[in-house]
């Protein structure tokens, strides 16, 4: 038996490092995305100003003052873009980019302001500005990082900047405000509607925006939660039926159903010694690449992985998603299983001394379902099915065996070819079971007509049959289970039964 065999276990070097959450790192990307834009949007704004800024300033100390400004606008923008390129504290970099926006909506009238004459003309000038304009423009580009308070901020602080410069003009005598537009355009007064206009187009696109990027955010991350719960799902079923399962979440639903299943268990030999002798990282490897191969194998065949335990693997056919061939799937599996196992275990052989895999294949009815409450997502199978496939696999001890299939899942696969084993007597089980060897064609055992011919003498009870098995032995001498029979006859036991030591 394998170690651990207390606990599921799917473990490698990957796990035991912190999975990003998909959710987090979805939205994470999109920030990245908006956040290199609206940088370069500010390195642009900077570029348009400061030129604009020494050109129409009337003094010296006025261009100095603004240039100064953008200035440090740009020692900022250019913090937040280094941030942005090494992807860390982009919290930082987007409120600090908010705060920058912010500042550059007030200085946009201030600048408009000391290049005209400053305080020798009236204050309501500073509102003839484009400032709704820029405002409008830097919430929409902070609308893009899709965090709805990003554009709330800058909506606010453009408001606040209105506030204030309305506030400067109205106190101001020299100030004269109009309800004519044509005389706010060839003359200093300020058009109240024009203002008033401005500032309510302004809350209005912020909230409509702010709650588009509510939206979005709660959209990519759904999308998100989506693409997580399709991987967790793939960590246990084939990937063909990902899909279906989906498009059809009822099928997880707490409880279970009874169902036509076949089941295969799988079990690495002597593993605890091996864990008790190797170096714990070379376990670990060795284990999550046994694993890989064989999950990989159940998968190929549509399979669901009920468990891993320890080295152990159990596979699940015909459910959650009905499969009319789920018996013929098992064997196919289980033969391709022991195929890899086999191949795996002999390119380690000068390395590592694993040991053979052993396989048990039954089929039958089974309670399947998510039986792990509301809390854990736990889709196995109960049932007697589920313990003589266990039993079986168990039974490969005794028999020499590596595969061994029940009679119920033999007849529900067409053309299965192998070697009867015999009627075993299972532990817990008051009737035996009828088990068979599958074999894949060119295998290398023993000759199949000869081997069924001393097996009906077998079952017929026929002394004929030692002898029989003698001559198989000495064509097939690393055959287990002609060894088994002929050991058995000679032990004066005959028919069919066998007794096995299943503790």
């Amino acid at each position: 038996m394998g170690f651990g065999r207390d606990r599921t276990t799917d473990i490698g070097p990957e796990d035991l490092r912190p999975r990003p959450d998909p959710v987090l790192e979805l939205l994470q990307v999109r920030e990245l995305e908006a956040l290199r834009i609206i940088t370069m949007a500010r390195f642009a704004l900077i570029a348009i100003m400061a030129p604009m800024a020494w050109m129409l300033g009337t003094t010296p100390i006025d261009r100095m003052a603004t240039l100064s400004l953008l200035f440090a606008y740009g020692i900022v923008a250019s913090v937040s873009a280094f941030l942005v390129k090494r992807r860390r504290h982009l919290d930082f970099a987007g409120l600090a980019g908010v705060g920058l926006d912010v500042i550059m909506i007030a200085a946009l009238p201030i600048i408009w302001y000391a290049s005209l004459g400053g305080t020798a003309l009236p204050a309501g000038i500073a509102l003839k500005t484009s400032v709704t304009l820029m405002a409008l423009l830097l919430i929409a580009l902070n609308a893009l990082i899709m965090r709805p308070l990003y554009p709330v901020l800058v909506t606010t602080g453009a408001l606040l900047v209105h506030i204030v410069l309305v506030t400067a003009a109205w106190k101001d005598p020299a100030t004269e405000f109009t309800s004519s537009y044509l005389m706010a355009y060839t003359t200093p007064a300020v058009a109240t509607g024009r203002v008033v206009t401005g500032m309510t187009i302004i809350g209005l696109v912020g909230l409509l925006l702010s709650l588009l990027t509510l939206r979005a955010r709660n959209t990519v991350m759904e999308a998100a939660r989506l693409q997580r719960a399709n991987v967790q799902l793939g960590r246990y079923f084939s990937p063909n039926l990902v899909p279906k399962l989906s498009e059809n979440p009822a099928l997880f639903r707490v409880g279970g159903e009874r169902k036509d299943v076949s089941i295969v268990f799988t079990d690495l030999q002597g593993f605890t010694n091996l864990v008790e002798t190797c170096e714990p990282s070379e376990t670990v490897a060795l284990l999550n690449d046994y694993l890989s191969r064989m999950i990989q194998v159940a998968f190929k065949h549509e399979g669901t992985v009920d468990k891993i335990v320890g080295d152990a693997v159990h596979v699940l056919f015909g459910a959650p998603v009905a499969q009319a061939d789920h018996a013929a799937r098992a064997v196919a599996c289980a033969l391709e299983m022991d195929e890899v196992a086999e191949g795996y275990r002999k390119a380690l052989a000068l390395r590592v001394p694993l040991g053979v895999t052993r396989i048990g294949v039954n089929s039958g009815p089974a309670m399947v379902g998510n039986f792990g409450g509301d809390a854990l997502f736990d889709y196995t199978a109960y049932g007697d099915t589920v313990n003589v496939a266990a039993r079986l696999e168990g039974a490969n001890k005794h028999l020499g065996t590596r595969i061994c299939v029940s009679a119920a899942t033999v007849i529900q696969t067409p053309g299965f070819q192998g070697r009867p084993v015999g009627r075993l007597l299972l532990r817990g089980k008051t009737r035996g079971t009828e088990a068979f060897e599958p074999q894949q064609p060119g295998q290398g055992m023993s000759d199949l007509a000869d081997y069924l011919h001393a097996y009906a003498l077998l079952v017929n009870g026929d002394s004929a049959a030692i002898k029989c098995f003698a001559a198989l032995q000495e064509r097939y001498p690393d055959d287990a289970l002609v060894r088994l029979h002929l050991q058995r006859l000679k032990a004066g036991q005959s028919g069919t039964d066998i007794l096995l030591d299943q503790k």
